[in-house]
């Protein structure tokens, strides 16, 4: 694992990140950001479906979606649920909150870490995706502490999160070995939990929650796996992309010292990625899951 330096931070013009007290979040809250956000490449993982939690949304159950970003789970679940059923997204920044969106949602800022007190068994059903990246490792029990307290007896938690890059897994591909290394090296720097997916079945245990279960899926990259492959190596890309503002601000981390030179390295990861794996030089992307969990009634 490669340590952060102390080098000057590398000029370049930084894209607009959040600003909540406290946080780590390393990924902007921009346009660019909300173009790549992955529903729909995700909801095709799993067979179109966006909720395996086994749930039952009646008139006047209550949803919450933490970290919603744009709102896009929660859109598309109100479209198959009876308009009654009230949702809440909430996530630390209001910049990518949807303009128009159906009456029974609403959206605020609020943190997992300290959702509101009158909130105490309200929600059938809580919904989060993807905050591997912006929850520190002993923010994440705080955090599955809240869930529980807000979800009602016998009601759901759904959770997604990737299994995380980590280095030696490309030994063959030199420009995604430098970028993981550079990664690794920021969510450190930040005490992030990336590899929070490995611990989630024992956290949502030690949480209260019964009745856990798990789905993956393995999503292909590049454009030897056609059209969902391009999508995701996107995706894939603009998440590199995104963490570019505070990997310079750092100096680069021994392994770039321009813009320029991660811009180059970034295209490079795209041709590596669009090469069919071989067993000698196997696919880079990681399972992505799907938790589960029930409060119990009692």
């Amino acid at each position: 694992m490669l340590s952060g330096n102390s080098a000057s931070p590398i000029d370049h013009v930084p894209r607009k990140h959040q600003a909540y007290p406290g946080s780590q979040y390393a990924l902007p809250t921009d346009q660019a950001e909300n173009d790549r956000l992955q529903h729909q490449s995700l909801k095709k993982l799993f067979e179109n479906r966006i909720l395996l939690a086994p749930v039952d949304l009646e008139a006047n159950d209550q949803v919450l979606e933490i970290g919603t970003g744009p709102g896009l789970w929660m859109l598309d679940l109100a479209g198959s649920v009876h308009p009654s059923v009230s949702m809440v997204g909430v996530d630390i920044e209001s910049r990518l909150f949807p303009t128009h969106h159906p009456e029974n949602l609403d959206f605020r800022i609020e943190s997992v870490t300290n959702l509101p007190s009158d909130w105490s068994n309200k929600f059938s059903l809580v919904h989060q995706r993807l905050l591997m990246i912006a929850l520190q490792i002993p923010e994440w029990p705080v955090a599955l502490r809240e869930i529980y307290r807000v979800i009602r007896p016998g009601g759901w938690v759904q959770l997604g999160e990737f299994n995380a890059w980590a280095e030696g897994d490309t030994p063959n591909k030199p420009c995604m070995e430098k970028l993981v290394a550079m990664f690794r090296c920021l969510v450190k720097s930040r005490n992030l939990y990336i590899d929070c997916a490995k611990d989630m079945p024992r956290m949502l245990e030690e949480a209260g929650f019964v009745d856990v279960q798990c789905k993956s899926r393995m999503p292909k990259i590049g454009k030897w796996a056609g059209e969902l492959g391009v999508a995701n190596g996107i995706t894939n890309a603009g998440v590199l992309r995104g963490i570019k503002t505070p990997i310079l601000k750092a100096g680069g981390y021994g392994k770039v010292t321009s813009e320029t030179e991660y811009d180059s390295l970034l295209d490079g990861v795209q041709r590596e990625w669009d090469e069919a794996p071989t067993a000698e030089n196997p696919d880079i992307q990681k399972e992505f899951n799907i938790f589960w969990a029930r409060k119990p009634i009692t």
